[in-house]
């Protein structure tokens, strides 16, 4: 007999729907549901739950339940200049290190298919690709305090960063400043590398700033 999925898989995968936009912000997530999809008791799912509001990717509204968790724009720009710092520094690390052909490669692999998504106007495409990259330099910087910190103060980003609107014109300038972080990393340009990074987070708070008031709390 195979043993119950854990609590901790069982959040992840929360997280991974959250992130690919499966559950949307204010969206309700019924207990009884995920007890009855994941196989586990009632208990199991709470213990989620409270996992998950505590680390801000969930919210509890008393006698109605719990929820995805939805940002103010305020929070959202006050988490927007934190990971101005946290991202130029997660790029400065990676271009001091020394990288060694896997990880060139794969920065590499990163931005030719942010070229490609732009390329083809492809949004989600560019989306996707764009965490992941992000991602990826953190990785390569190997500093897990900036990592664990990244993680939170992304989360409300996931899907706020290019909604349906976002326009040919900003997702070319948004790509052109991961083509500048990509070549100074790789050519071990650390203050280029972090120059970069945060003119780059810089004009994605800038984004938020003009979005519509529908896709905030």
């Amino acid at each position: 007999m195979s043993e119950p999925i854990s609590a901790v898989a069982i959040g992840d995968g929360i997280k991974n729907r959250i992130h690919r936009g499966a559950y949307a912000p204010g969206q309700r997530l019924i207990e009884v549901d995920l007890a009855e999809e994941f196989a586990v008791g009632r208990g199991r799912i709470r213990e989620v739950f409270k996992t998950l509001v505590g680390e801000g990717y969930l919210e509890f509204v008393r006698n109605r339940g719990v929820y995805v968790r939805r940002f103010t724009r305020a929070e959202i720009l006050e988490m927007g200049r934190v990971r101005e710092v946290l991202e130029g520094l997660s790029a400065r690390l990676a271009a001091e290190k020394e990288l060694d052909q896997t990880q060139r490669d794969l920065l590499r692999a990163h931005q030719t298919r942010l070229d490609e998504a732009e390329a083809s106007n492809d949004v989600d495409r560019y989306n996707a690709e764009n965490f992941d990259y992000h991602a990826t330099i953190c990785r390569i910087a190997g500093n897990r305090h900036v990592e664990q910190s990244l993680a939170r103060v992304r989360l409300p980003l996931y899907r706020l960063q290019l909604p349906r609107s976002f326009s040919s014109d900003s997702m070319a300038s948004s790509n052109r400043d991961h083509q500048v972080i990509t070549s100074s990393i790789l050519a071990g340009k650390p203050d280029a590398a972090e120059a970069a990074m945060r003119a780059h987070v810089h004009a994605g708070n800038q984004h938020v700033i003009r979005l519509a008031e529908e896709h905030f709390r």
